[in-house]
């Protein structure tokens, strides 16, 4: 369909058709939603609302009646709701998965059903609230990023059965809440050998694993590792994470850490170079060649920023930056419009050529 409409779009830019025909085409091509699509969408919607309603009422209760409830009784409330939810979870899992075996016999997965991920999302919530009673009601003197770290320990095959990505990246979220805590907690006995630039690098290079773990794992298995929340997140921190460091590493005076900055800097060109080749070449994919071509953007305009004004301060000089920003950005758009464009058409012709070959053998 997208590749219809950029043709419409191609013929009106050429003067092939005119306004009124093009209008007509995408009404054809791209039709209105009915009734039904509609219903389905509110109802996900509430579907979802009522879910977080509920985890947030039990932890609010919790919360407004924590002197008036017993020990016992603040447990059998938590342990009830998540034993419901997880009930839920089984019973609407199961359900579903017998109305699909029965329309669609030879279809071995069940993914993405929808009302059961939300159930078991809940329940993923409301366990790390049964961890938490459990630190508070027993004074265990765990440190705060052990409730992290065990919380989506625990969950995890919770996100292993379902293969829901949200569920994934509440877990990604977790880790990454929890290497934070990890390092603050223990900022005195890294010392001046782990400061907040290492910090950066190491959530670069954790979400960069995720990342990457994600992308080859569902290229090996499609459609039982598929999950774009966690692609999208992970490289945005990671990416973000990474230009905010080597721009800080860019002004800053890396006198006393020499060889961190080289490493890094060879690492993050390393990284669009490696990327560039994988994405454009090995797994067309237009999200993280974007991310690395914005990256690269703002690094080489932070080092225009430091070599215009670092000694003196010229006229013109944002300016100069100013257009840098405006020009590369536009290159880089078309660049990756284009590519958009050779992606999608890439299927399509070479599914025009399996069609071609096998008439030709049939003949």
């Amino acid at each position: 369909m997208s590749n219809l409409s950029s043709q419409v779009c191609e013929w009106l830019e050429q003067g092939y058709i005119t306004k009124e025909q093009a209008n007509r085409l995408y009404c054809a091509l791209s039709p209105r939603p009915s009734a039904a699509s509609w219903r389905t969408l509110f109802s996900t919607i509430l579907l979802w609302l009522g879910t977080f309603s509920f985890v947030s009422g039990v932890i609010f209760f919790f919360a407004y009646n924590w002197q008036s409830l017993g020990r016992f009784a603040k447990f059998a409330l938590i342990e009830v709701a998540i034993l419901l939810t997880i009930s839920l979870f089984v019973w609407l899992y199961y359900r579903a998965a017998c109305r699909v075996s029965a329309a669609y016999p030879y279809k071995s997965s069940l993914l993405g059903v929808t009302t059961a991920n939300a159930m078991l999302f809940g329940a993923s919530i409301l366990v790390g609230g049964l961890l938490a009673l459990v630190g508070q009601t027993y004074q265990t003197g765990a440190d705060p990023w052990q409730l992290f770290a065990l919380w989506a320990i625990v969950i995890l095959p919770f996100a292993w059965v379902a293969r829901f990505d949200a569920l994934w990246l509440l877990i990604a979220g977790l880790l990454n809440l929890s290497l934070g805590l990890f390092f603050d907690t223990f900022s005195h006995f890294w010392g001046d050998f782990w400061d907040e630039q290492a910090l950066l690098f190491t959530f670069v290079i954790f979400n960069l694993v995720i990342y990457y773990t994600f992308v080859f794992l569902d290229r090996k298995a499609t459609g039982s590792w598929h999950a774009p929340l966690v692609e999208y997140a992970c490289s945005m921190f990671a990416m973000g994470c990474f230009t905010w460091l080597i721009t800080w590493l860019i002004f800053d005076d890396v006198s006393e850490h020499h060889g961190f900055y080289t490493g890094v800097m060879c690492g993050y060109f390393a990284h669009l170079v490696i990327g560039f080749f994988i994405f454009r070449y090995r797994l067309p994919r237009i999200y993280p060649l974007a991310l690395g071509g914005f990256s690269l953007i703002a690094v080489v305009g932070a080092l225009w920023v430091k070599l215009m004004f670092e000694d003196n301060e010229p006229i013109g000089g944002f300016l100069f930056i100013g257009l840098y920003i405006i020009l590369a950005s536009t290159g880089l758009s078309l660049w990756l419009r284009k590519l958009n464009r050779l992606f999608n058409t890439q299927p399509a012709q070479l599914l025009n050529q399996a069609i071609m070959g096998e008439a030709h053998g049939q003949k």
